[in-house]
């Protein structure tokens, strides 16, 4: 006999989609917990509103859902598993939520190639634990245009940020809960340095 499997739920915690729940159906995905969520989107909450977002390895969708439902005016959603984005797309459509784009991509190889749009104003990159260098794939969305001076990013790791970061970004804010570190960096501007 077979035993179904049982689907996770990532609950939305505040804004116009408050109460949605997004169904996660692969394994491999960890949804950012409810208390990080909250104290990112207290940091961000100046930010938010008008914002066009970037969810790199997206997973469940949680960071985009949230950006929109409390003020962005869009959130492109870039991850490889073809299971978290079908249940992501699902997920959408059920809710009517539209102003999430879904990319079924590796997140490493969309940002290889140049944006031609305008750079994303909030980034949020949470990657496998200890499966890529985060700082490498922070210049590479300066280097090809996802981020400009302005973008803040947000990374989240099992490592302590102040030993990832190198000295050309600012740690704007950052705090840990349990074995997790999170924070908001940005690009320390040429010009604050004269």
């Amino acid at each position: 006999m077979t035993t179904l499997k049982k689907v996770r739920k990532v609950r939305i915690i505040s804004g116009k989609h408050k109460g949605v729940s997004l169904s996660v159906n692969d394994d491999l995905v960890k949804p950012t917990p409810d208390r990080i969520r909250e104290t990112l989107f207290n940091w961000l909450s100046a930010s938010i509103e008008g914002s066009r977002v970037l969810e790199l390895f997206g997973g469940s969708g949680c960071l985009s859902v949230e950006s929109v439902s409390r003020g962005s005016n869009s959130a492109f959603y870039i991850d490889s598993s073809k299971k978290a984005c079908s249940a992501f797309k699902d997920s959408l459509v059920r809710y009517r939520i539209n102003d999430v784009a879904v990319k079924c991509k590796d997140s490493i190889e969309m940002i290889q190639k140049s944006n031609t749009q305008k750079p994303f104003d909030i980034i949020f990159l949470d990657p496998p634990y200890g499966q890529y260098d985060l700082i490498k794939i922070i210049d590479t969305l300066y280097d090809h245009y996802w981020a400009s001076d302005a973008s803040k990013i947000y990374l989240e790791s099992n490592e302590c940020l102040d030993k990832i970061v190198s000295s050309k970004y600012q740690l704007i804010r950052d705090s840990k809960a349990g074995n997790v570190y999170y924070g908001i960096l940005k690009l320390i501007s040429q010009n604050s340095l004269k």
